[in-house]
């Protein structure tokens, strides 16, 4: 993604519908991070009782403002700090999704990134009135089986500590739920009385206003935050959460859907050509393999250089060796990273790395340029196209030597080129004569009759880099771009 585009993902929804697992899902599928919008987990203390976010359940998904609060203190400056991570992850080509259910804190936060320019999809979780109340319970069940008595004795210590052991539930930690309804139990606990009953109606009365705070949260979604999503035309998808045996069917798949199309794929499938100043760039497709003969690196490095004595950036499929490895670091050497632009479906990341021995995160990736992490094969090929056809007179798509997969992306965009989906042009870097046979079959297919002359004109052919850039300045001979309407 552009360092220069704000998208982000929102999820918001009541407590207890699985906001977080949400978040962290689409943060892995956009190469996102989670910011939290919550009142109570920006607090240091009261990991459980505030429902933070586990270490296994971030997944390895970073996390921000969350525990930076003594117990104490109010989040006043929330919204201008929050509004700092955004500005952060983008210059980092992170997407931030925004998570949380706040009614105090969500609406404000918005209001400012919109108005900085941030564009937003919403995702709100809305539970299912037949299972809401029995999961509020299992979940309140679960955190007193991982020690939210011990945890809530604590924080009545923080109590004496910074109150002079006054309670005050309306300030700084001790507003969560569970602290207040369990208080008599807490104070007979440190007297060492008998407190069973206690502590039975204490959790009765945790869960049972926990279930009235989703409630007003839901109420509050209904009634302000979509009609404010609405008038600020974001697209907010609703979706019901019933129990966790359907949740990745019903809540995960369509959610994570809707992010990466946000986020990769938002523009139609016909683009639109946007010249100008615009730098020049070529989107390179070729082998992660060097090949048998020398040629063909030398070639890639060839190109390389061709583009920096004029000027060009490129575009390619991320990988940081063979073919595709060569032209991106020497461009890179000469031109800078800012000139060189990988786009890599995660899990041909992790298998390079794998592969490799290097951390996906490897500062020695940056050698290689700026790069992007996508979901999918078919959102790295929007990205890639996009950026030809929003690129300068003479961007286009350059074929290196290669196998399958070079072929297939080479021939994808020859195809789009023939439907009018775009107009920019296509050249083969034939080098030693690598792609004579393919040059063959295309003459038999023109004299088969499969194809035109026209058509068969879409693919230039040069067998040095300096042809390649000369190729590319041309006009195509014939386009049929506006022919036909795509959507």
């Amino acid at each position: 993604m552009e360092s220069t585009n704000r998208f982000m993902i929102g999820v918001f929804g009541p407590t207890g519908t699985g906001k977080t697992k949400l978040g962290v899902s689409i943060a892995k599928s956009i190469y996102g991070q989670v910011v939290s919008v919550d009142s109570l987990q920006c607090y240091s203390p009261g990991s459980i009782v505030t429902a933070k976010p586990t270490t296994e359940e971030t997944d390895g998904v970073d996390h921000h403002m969350i525990g930076y609060l003594e117990a104490n203190e109010e989040p006043t400056s929330f919204v201008a700090e929050a509004i700092e991570r955004l500005e952060e992850l983008r210059d980092h080509e992170a997407i931030p999704v925004v998570v949380g259910g706040s009614t105090s804190l969500t609406l404000p936060l918005l209001r400012d990134a919109l108005n900085r320019g941030w564009r937003m999809a919403a995702i709100t979780l809305l539970p299912h009135q037949s299972t809401y109340l029995s999961n509020i319970k299992s979940r309140l069940d679960d955190m007193v089986e991982a020690g939210l008595l011990e945890e809530l004795s604590g924080l009545k210590v923080l109590e004496d500590k910074h109150l002079n052991g006054k309670p005050d539930f309306h300030k700084g930690i001790w507003k969560a739920i569970g602290y207040q309804e369990l208080y008599p139990y807490l104070a007979a606990r440190k007297m060492d009385v008998h407190c069973d009953q206690l502590l039975k109606s204490g959790l009765a009365s945790m869960k049972a206003n926990t279930f009235q705070y989703g409630i007003t949260q839901l109420e509050w979604i209904r009634q302000v935050l979509c009609p404010f999503l609405h008038a600020e035309k974001i697209a907010n998808m609703s979706l019901t959460v019933v129990d966790k045996t359907s949740w990745i069917l019903d809540v995960g798949k369509p959610a994570i859907r809707m992010a990466s199309d946000f986020c990769h794929a938002s523009t139609s499938i016909s683009f639109h050509s946007i010249n100008g100043s615009n730098p020049r760039v070529l989107c390179i497709f070729g082998g992660s393999s060097s090949g048998n003969d020398p040629a063909h690196i030398e070639a890639a490095k060839s190109l390389g250089r061709i583009c920096h004595e004029n000027n060009i950036k490129i575009v390619y499929g991320g990988g940081t060796t063979g073919v595709m490895g060569a032209i991106a670091s020497t461009l890179v050497d000469l031109s800078g990273p800012d000139a060189v632009h990988g786009i890599i479906p995660e899990a041909l990341l992790k298998y390079e790395a794998k592969e490799s021995g290097r951390h996906p995160k490897d500062p020695a990736y940056a050698r290689y340029g700026k790069q992007t992490v996508v979901k999918d094969m078919h959102t790295r090929k929007r990205l890639m196209i996009q950026e030809v056809i929003t690129g300068g007179e003479g961007s286009g798509f350059v074929g290196l030597s290669g196998g399958y997969g070079t072929l297939e992306e080479l021939f994808e965009v020859v195809t789009w080129h023939q439907l009018g989906i775009h107009d920019r042009g296509v050249c083969l870097l034939n080098t030693g004569g690598f792609f004579d046979g393919l040059v063959n079959w295309l003459g038999n297919v023109v004299q088969e009759g499969f194809i035109g002359l026209e058509d068969a004109s879409v693919l230039s052919i040069a067998s040095t880099a300096e042809g390649v850039v000369r190729c590319l300045v041309q006009t195509p001979e014939f386009s049929r771009k506006g022919e036909l309407e795509w959507v």
